[in-house]
């Protein structure tokens, strides 16, 4: 024998196939086999009133009120069933019931309104259905169509709805972009128009760079040229290694303080008969006359 564990497992593989009449098979011999537990009746009852058959799904509903009289799923779905077959007192009775159970005040009036409607009580309806619309501060949805519904047959003007705090935001902009803990950044976008594409950045330089960062992050010696790994030009900040080099050779082979002094002398010198040369050679005044 099947445990409830068993049977619930069932019907709802059967549900996931789309198979209501097995699953309604499978909840009426379960409703049988544990007639003194009411889940599998009101189980039951769901499937015959989503099968269509209503007038049987109300009467397994208020088998099961009468096992379990505090369930408000069974109150309410033994309502909406009478709703669809055409009671309107008993709708009305079973939406009364329903508020004492935990019924929102809105539905039981949407409720109490349609059984009034059935029973071509419009003015009533209007009059049930305006008063908790004003009351719930004009946001109900379903009874403000109630009322555009049945607008027509009492010959009064709809109020309007309150869709201040009504209004339900799309779940794309509840997506804000925030700070990725990825430190490979793997979700980043790196496409054309991305805010990494206008930056400089690409994939492949970013997650190459996840290292510890030195100075080799910042000249690349296979580029050239100065070049990072990311494309950026630093030859104009870079002292070039020859020049390094001379000075530090010009450094540790200092002169001796005889040798520079001759040498110092030897370039005087030098300067003088050049200079004197010059003086005679380039003199703006030798074809002058002397006064």
């Amino acid at each position: 024998m099947a445990s409830p564990d068993d049977v619930l497992a069932s019907v709802r593989d059967a549900l996931d196939g789309g198979d209501l009449e097995l699953a309604e098979k499978i909840l009426r011999d379960a409703s049988r086999t544990w007639k003194r537990e009411p889940e599998f009746a009101i189980r039951h009852a769901n499937i015959l009133a989503r099968l269509g058959r209503h007038a049987h799904a109300l009467k397994v509903y208020r088998k099961a009120m009468k096992k379990a009289p505090e369930r408000l799923d069974a109150c309410k779905g033994a309502a909406e069933c009478a709703i669809q077959i055409g009671n309107g007192k008993l709708a009305e009775r079973l939406y009364s019931r329903a508020t004492g159970l935990g019924l929102s005040l809105d539905e039981a009036a949407l409720g109490i309104s349609r059984s009034l409607i059935i029973r071509s009580q419009h003015h009533m309806a209007w009059d049930k259905a305006l008063i908790q619309f004003k009351a719930s501060g004009n946001k109900s949805k379903e009874i403000h169509a109630l009322l555009k519904e049945i607008s027509a047959q009492v010959g009064s003007s709809v109020p309007e709805l309150d869709q201040y705090d009504s209004i339900e935001m799309d779940s794309e902009y509840s997506e804000i972009r925030t700070e990725i803990s990825d430190i490979h950044l793997a979700d980043n976008s790196f496409e054309a128009g991305s805010i990494e594409a206008m930056a400089g950045l690409d994939r492949d330089s970013l997650l190459d760079s996840s290292n510890d960062i030195d100075d080799g992050i910042l000249i690349d010696s296979s580029i050239g040229s100065g070049k990072t790994n990311l494309g950026i030009d630093f030859s104009a900040l870079n002292i070039q290694e020859s020049i390094i080099e001379e000075n530090n050779d010009t450094e540790n082979n200092q002169v001796t303080p005889t040798e520079s002094e001759k040498n110092s002398e030897s370039i005087i010198s030098e300067i003088n008969e050049n200079t004197k040369k010059s003086d005679t050679i380039n003199d703006p005044f030798d074809d002058w006359p002397e006064f």
